[in-house]
Formats: C-alpha cells, sequence, structure tokens
C-alpha cells in the first residue's frame, strides 16, 4: 500500500464519484479505478460500492476512510515537522528593521543566530517604518522590528519593550549639565530633529504643542546617525531615545518631563504564517530584550484603535 492509494481513497470517498475524483486528482478515471482495486484487492474487502452512477462506501469503506485519515493527517504531520528542520538547517530569513535598531539591537542577535543555525541565509533590511510594514503584507519579509503601533490592521505587533525619548545633547552644549529638563523650557531653543515622515517627529510635535512649546527647528536630517554625529559636534540638541545616543560617543541624555515612551516591536503579517527561522529569530531577540529592558509582553497592538 502506498500513499497514493490513500489519497485517492479518500478522494473518492469524499466525493463519492469517480469522475469528480480523478479531477480533482488530475489523473484518468480508469487509472483512479484501477488503484482503487488494487486497494481492495490489498485490504481484502470492497471499500465502494457502484449502483449504475452512485457510489456509495460499504462499511468497510467507512472503517478504512476513519483511518486512512487519521493515517494521512499524521503523514502530513511528520511533513511538516520534517520541513520545519529544514527551515532551520537550509531555510531563509529576511528581516525588516527600522534604523534605530539596525545598529544597536541587531548585530550581536544576528551573530548568535548564526553560529545556531549556520544554514539559514539571513536577509536584514533597513526601512522606513511605512515601507517595512508594507513589505511585510507583500510576503517580501518574514519579520520586522520597528516602533509599535502599526500604521495598518494589516500588521500585528508584539510588545518588546518600551523606551523613552531623551534631549541628546553635545558634552559642551549649555544644557549639558542638566539632568531633567520639561518640555515647555526648550520653547524657541534650536533643535536638529528627524524628517516629518518619521512617526516620532509627529508624536513630538503633538507633545509640545500639548505644553504650548515650540522649539526653533534649524536642521531637519532623515536619518538618525547623522543626526547623532551632528550634535556630538555642534551646539544644536536632538530628541532621540537613550539607546541611540549611546551609539555615538561624547553625548549626553536630559530626561524630558513629561516623559514620551516609544514601544519597540516584532511586527508580523496578520495571518501571516511564521517561519520557523523567522520564530527562531524573534525567540531570540525576545530572549535579548527581556535581559535587558525586562520582560517582554504579549501585547498585541491593533492599528485600528491606536495611532502614531
Amino acid at each position: 500500500m502506498e500513499l497514493r492509494h490513500l489519497r485517492y481513497f479518500l478522494a473518492v470517498a469524499d466525493r463519492l464519484s469517480f469522475t469528480r475524483a480523478a479531477d480533482q486528482l488530475h489523473v484518468t478515471q480508469p487509472t483512479l479505478s484501477h488503484q482503487i482495486k488494487d486497494l481492495e484487492k490489498e485490504i481484502g474487502s470492497v471499500l465502494f460500492d457502484r449502483v449504475g452512477r452512485r457510489v456509495y462506501l460499504t462499511p468497510s469503506g467507512e472503517i478504512f476512510r476513519e483511518y486512512a485519515q487519521k493515517a494521512l493527517k499524521e503523514i502530513n504531520s511528520a511533513t511538516a515537522a520534517i520541513s520545519e528542520l529544514e527551515g532551520l538547517m537550509h531555510g531563509t530569513l529576511t528581516v525588516g528593521v527600522f534604523e534605530s535598531f539596525s545598529t544597536s539591537l541587531l548585530p550581536p542577535l544576528l551573530a548568535k543566530f548564526s553560529d545556531l543555525y549556520p544554514g539559514v541565509h539571513v536577509t536584514v533590511r533597513q526601512l522606513p517604518t511605512g515601507q517595512l510594514e508594507e513589505h511585510l503584507d507583500k510576503g517580501n519579509l518574514n519579520l520586522g522590528i520597528a516602533y509599535s503601533p502599526p500604521a495598518t490592521d494589516k500588521i500585528v505587533a508584539e510588545k518588546l519593550f518600551d523606551e523613552p525619548l531623551a534631549l541628546v545633547v553635545g558634552t559642551k552644549h549649555p544644557l549639558a549639565h542638566k539632568r531633567k529638563i520639561h518640555m515647555a523650557a526648550l520653547d524657541g531653543e534650536p533643535l536638529m530633529l528627524l524628517t516629518a515622515e518619521f512617526p516620532s517627529r509627529r508624536l513630538l510635535e503633538s507633545h509640545f504643542s500639548s505644553v504650548g512649546a515650540k522649539p526653533r527647528i534649524v536642521l531637519e536630517i532623515n536619518s538618525i546617525h547623522p543626526t547623532l554625529a551632528t550634535v556630538s559636534s555642534t551646539k544644536l540638541a536632538t530628541i532621540l531615545t537613550k539607546r541611540m545616543a549611546k551609539t555615538v560617543p561624547g553625548l549626553h541624555c536630559v530626561e524630558l518631563v513629561p516623559t514620551i515612551t516609544r514601544t519597540v516591536a516584532l511586527f508580523w503579517r496578520r495571518g501571516g504564517y511564521r517561519t520557523a527561522a523567522a520564530r527562531a529569530m524573534a525567540d531570540l531577540i525576545k530572549e535579548a530584550c527581556a535581559a535587558s529592558a525586562g520582560a517582554p509582553g504579549e501585547t498585541t497592538v491593533d492599528a485600528r484603535k491606536t495611532t502614531s
């Protein structure tokens, strides 16, 4: 008995028609009939009653269908398990990351992942959040790391940790001696900020408006590292996370009052299949975040209820 005998039998049993089953299986009806006869001969019992053009399961056929379904289900499960194993041995993984995570979070994780799964080819794409979500939805990425919440309900976010924004200044800046500063005190202060397409920029504008402050934006850049490098060598200030400020020497962080918090999250395509390699990478990321910033939550953020 071979697997095709089980599949052929179940196709006929489900449709009670050799013609429709043959169409579904893409075989000729004589071929299907011959395979069923071989199966009946091997079992030693008739499985189908043929009355004119109608087909019925015999009592033996009813019993055999139950066990054939179980057998095929177990075989499919075994095949899936082997495919999962193969996926961690010879698979591919494409990760999308927002710029601030590509230098601070990923490098040690990529090294560890490569040690654990040397056969998996990993591609990391640094993308703005909007493009990251778009590529996830299209299936071009297996998972993403970005600030939550997602802008579209096609993406779900699994919370990793929260991190506050801070006023980042060089050591020679007039505010470098401060530990805290109220956002209202930044009214008229010359700032260098990320450009308007960044969600954090829109978030800052909203908070400044809420405290009645209007800083003087003298320079805008659409990249984080040039922003930090410029701040470290001038008397301009910016507002970014402490984590990012630590990647460039010669910077000091001043705590903002009130606190502005961003949520770092894993992004997944809603309802999308999560490959073994993607799940393995996600586990490494969550373990690392739990060790450094508290255990990650399982919160799923719905863009239909929250905006960035």
